[in-house]
């Protein structure tokens, strides 16, 4: 069959607010090995992407006429991707609509009340769409697909089964990166580790259960991880076809298993790749050592952002963050001392969290040696046990606005997604931007960023990035 996978519009200002100009904008993953994975079953595929193809998106469907589009959506996306299906109905009207992701694996009723989109995907979804498409070939029956919602021809809302997760993702092919223009896509100023840098998925879920998370939602709080001898192979795949030079490790804990990690980097020794690519990836407090990060600086690695959350025990045990403010001051202190820039990541408005505790977060984050650093501000995701808080706590909505579900509402046009018993939304607005501020202009992060732009020499981008900053601080549209 045809199939067409699609990134949907996405209009950044209205999650990024007046940063917008300095967020990310990386390939899709998802839909990248989706479209690997069902290639490989013979299907021709194609993808779009709203953000980064330059062709017209009509003109493709004309051209293709794809049997099936599949969308993929997370919240941020949730009316885009009805608009577009509704677009897509009207110029292919036999043509069945998937949509899949974060958002429509918790509530699929928000994206099946229109009537355009066929069917929902639950979770992990390469088996499942596959299973679809035979289907629509007439080798599978709808009712035994195991992952899907959708709506029987009554009207009802009919849910199967939950999907178990794949067992060996070693048996993934690799992302299929030549479907979209991997010229188009770059990362944020406190992301960039290289000029050609890539993503690369080594590993999927995580172990942990913080109530701010969905992940557990798609993974089933499980952690499965590829061998690395089958990382490499997608690693020299880069390296020989796109000139990499930098990777973006986007695990949500690529330290999980100490012995894969010096695994995967006494390979990136021998195979000199230690000299010649840098590498970011993300860790937890309680989940590094001297041993792992000596090795690891040696291997290439560049930054390591942690989730730090809160400067206050007692809220990061409400989360079950389950570390502690000394384990997070050791750790920043271990990585510094390997020769790793640290990014610390922090989450102002949690449920409980009082004025006092909100400064003493941002003076927490202000006092630790760290080189990068981020404010965002709680945000009850569906799937989440924040969302489950929000709820009981009536700051949810019957026909909630899908728009305000933004983590960096200080800097957009919105109210805090969350706000804590006794606090106001523009409390937490103002909050996030002064301590985001604050840490911009310490002369220490002023030093390291600095230095992280001359090794790259963009001066110009430094420049560019200071000048849009202080812009989103002070300027109100």
């Amino acid at each position: 069959m045809k199939l067409l996978l699609v990134n949907p519009p996405y209009q950044i200002e209205k999650y990024y607010g007046r940063v917008a100009k300095l967020g990310f904008n990386f390939p899709p993953m998802a839909i990248l090995c989706l479209a690997a994975y069902i290639r490989d079953k013979g299907h021709e595929v194609k993808a779009y992407d709203f953000q980064a193809n330059e062709e017209d998106f009509f003109s493709l469907l004309d051209d293709f006429k794809p049997d099936v589009v599949g969308i993929t959506c997370h919240t941020a996306l949730v009316y885009s991707t009805i608009d577009l299906s509704k677009k897509i109905k009207q110029v292919l009207g036999a043509c069945r609509i998937i949509v899949g992701g974060s958002h429509p694996s918790v509530r699929p009723q928000d994206l099946l009340a229109e009537g355009s989109i066929d069917i929902v995907v639950r979770g992990e979804g390469e088996l499942t769409l596959l299973e679809i498409l035979e289907y629509l070939e007439g080798k599978k029956n709808l009712p035994d697909i195991l992952g899907i919602t959708y709506r029987d021809e009554s009207g009802a809302l009919i849910a199967n089964g939950d999907r178990p997760l794949i067992k060996d993702i070693n048996t993934l092919p690799m992302p299929a990166l030549d479907l979209l223009p991997h010229d188009r896509y770059r990362a944020s100023p406190d992301m960039r580790v290289g000029k050609k840098v890539m993503m690369l998925s080594t590993a999927r879920g995580c172990p942990y259960r913080c109530t701010f998370c969905a992940m557990k939602e798609s993974f089933s709080q499980t952690y499965r991880s590829r061998s690395v001898e089958n990382i490499f192979k997608e690693i020299d795949f880069y390296v020989q076809n796109y000139s990499a030079d930098g990777l973006f490790i986007v695990d949500e804990l690529f330290t999980a298993n100490k012995k894969r990690v010096l695994e995967f980097c006494n390979l990136m020794i021998e195979k000199g790749y230690s000299k010649s690519i840098s590498w970011w990836a993300q860790t937890r407090a309680d989940c590094v050592d001297d041993e792992m990060l000596k090795v690891m600086r040696q291997a290439g690695c560049r930054m390591l952002s942690f989730g730090i959350e809160s400067g206050v025990d007692r809220l990061l045990k409400s989360i079950r963050k389950n570390i502690t403010i000394k384990q997070v001051k050791n750790a920043v202190k271990m990585v510094n001392k390997a020769g790793i820039d640290a990014r610390g990541s922090f989450i102002l408005g949690l449920p409980g969290e009082t004025f006092s505790d909100s400064i003493r977060t941002i003076l927490f984050g202000l006092s630790l040696p760290l080189q990068r650093l981020k404010f965002g501000l709680a945000t009850p995701f569906p799937g989440t046990e924040l969302w489950d808080i929000a709820v009981r706590e009536g700051k949810i909505k019957e026909n909630e606005d899908w728009d305000r579900f933004s983590l960096m509402a200080g800097y957009t046009k919105h109210e805090a997604p969350y706000v804590p018993q006794g606090r106001t939304s523009k409390q937490l607005r103002t909050l996030q931007l002064i301590g985001n501020f604050l840490f911009f202009i310490k002369p220490g992060t002023v030093i390291s960023v600095l230095r992280y732009y001359a090794s790259f020499g963009d001066f110009k981008g430094l420049l560019f990035s200071f000048k849009e900053f202080l812009k989103a601080t002070f300027l109100r549209k």
